[in-house]
């Protein structure tokens, strides 16, 4: 198992059943084992995230340290698991889903934070609900995990198997970033966009999002096409069709793959004056160090505000981050601090229930008006955020930089 425990001796404590990765089943126990209980956290620490990863995971540590390593009267284990392949650095269903398996097998376990990548949540999220055990995400903004305006078939009911809501997140979903994609338009003053999604299931339904709030704002949408976006790949046929369309923006919700590089600098060669709209995720360097000239035109919506836009406990948090792991801590290692810290308040809130699962998820979800590091928020009864502030990212030498904050309604 790729466990990678909290080293701090205030923390060190032995979980019981964190050695075992064998078998599908999980426990589904109401309560957890005793008064040592434990946190698991599943996201993809090699590859083109894991720097993002990483700050949250750190985040997470820091809220733990600062707890004292409990909760209330229990005393609370954390493990950090990688759900990336070795291969590729890229998250893996196979990992994801041995990841969440030995989560839910785990007596002790009372949640799971996580996971970074929406696909990897549809995979991990059925197998941590049939545990009953508490799952909060610093990501994952698909929005059929928690709604079925724009979802797939049976969604979210396919990912809830006991009926009973379990998942939250605390970075705003599809929604508010298409929300945001679309003032970010007007504010541009564009008139017609060019959708574009890349066939991927977790990114089609914010292009929808986001063709409707167009239309709804009287941006005209030029077309909304699908395409196949792969390495090497020339979009002469696509590409004419946008020019030919007129449109000032073209917007694609895909991700930060060479497919996806390869469109954006072929569209910035056929019209340099062309608004280049991408979406969370493709706001990484993986993606932004390879677009050349394109990244003058290129805008990426970001649920990351500058730090300088949280709360002054936020400024405290990251000072002691950068002083604890001797690197500055971003918009991630907050997401990862509240991550930990709104699980602990629930097991706390719960008092000598502590343990039991279903009363630390009714304590999740009560969450109201709550003062964070991330902001004051709620907690829905669908699982998400009341949070509405998004970013929007420019290209500042080959690298995503903050350059707006934007207020969706």
């Amino acid at each position: 198992m790729r466990a990678r425990w909290l080293g701090l001796a205030a923390l060190a404590a032995v979980i019981p059943g964190a050695a075992g990765c064998g078998g599908t089943g999980v426990s589904g126990a109401s309560q957890a084992a005793g008064n040592q209980l434990a946190i698991y956290s599943s996201l993809p620490l090699q590859g083109p995230t894991a720097a993002i990863s990483r700050q949250i995971v750190d985040g997470e540590k820091q809220a733990l340290a600062d707890a004292g390593g409990h909760a209330g009267a229990f005393k609370i284990g954390y493990v950090s698991l990688d759900d990336s392949s070795p291969k590729n650095g890229r998250w893996d269903p196979g990992i994801t889903a041995s990841d969440a398996k030995t989560a839910a097998q785990d007596t002790s376990t009372i949640a799971y934070l996580g996971d970074y990548n929406s696909a990897a949540t549809a995979i991990s999220l059925p197998l941590i609900n049939a545990a009953g055990i508490l799952q909060v995400s610093a990501g994952s903004p698909y929005v059929g995990l928690t709604s079925s305006l724009d979802a797939g078939q049976d969604e979210p009911g396919r990912f809830y198997p006991t009926g009973r809501r379990t998942f939250g997140r605390l970075p705003p979903g599809d929604s508010i970033e298409g929300g945001a994609q679309v003032k970010l338009m007007r504010l541009l003053g564009v008139r017609s966009v060019y959708v574009i999604d890349d066939q991927d299931p977790f990114h089609l339904p914010l292009s929808d999002i986001v063709s409707a709030g167009a239309a709804r704002a009287g941006i005209a949408v030029a077309a909304h096409d699908s395409l196949t976006l792969a390495p090497g790949t020339l979009y002469t046929g696509e590409i004419e069709r946008i020019v030919k369309s007129g449109a000032q923006a073209v917007f694609l919700a895909g991700s930060d793959g060479l497919g996806a590089v390869s469109l954006w600098r072929q569209l910035h060669a056929a019209d340099p004056g062309l608004l280049l709209l991408g979406t969370s995720a493709m706001a990484d360097e993986a993606f932004t160090s390879q677009i050349g000239a394109a990244g003058a035109n290129t805008y990426l919506t970001t649920p990351a505000l500058s730090t300088a836009l949280y709360p002054g406990r936020a400024q405290r948090v990251l000072s002691d981050y950068g002083r604890d792991f001797g690197s500055a801590g971003g918009p991630y290692a907050l997401y990862g601090y509240e991550a930990m810290s709104v699980v602990l308040d629930a097991i706390r809130s719960a008092g000598a229930h502590g343990n039991d699962r279903q009363v630390v998820i009714d304590r999740f979800f009560s969450t109201r008006n709550r003062d964070s590091v991330i902001g004051r928020y709620s907690i829905r009864p669908d699982g998400e955020t009341t949070l509405s502030r998004y970013g929007v990212d420019r290209v500042v030498g080959g690298r995503p930089s903050f350059s707006r904050e934007l207020t969706v309604p």
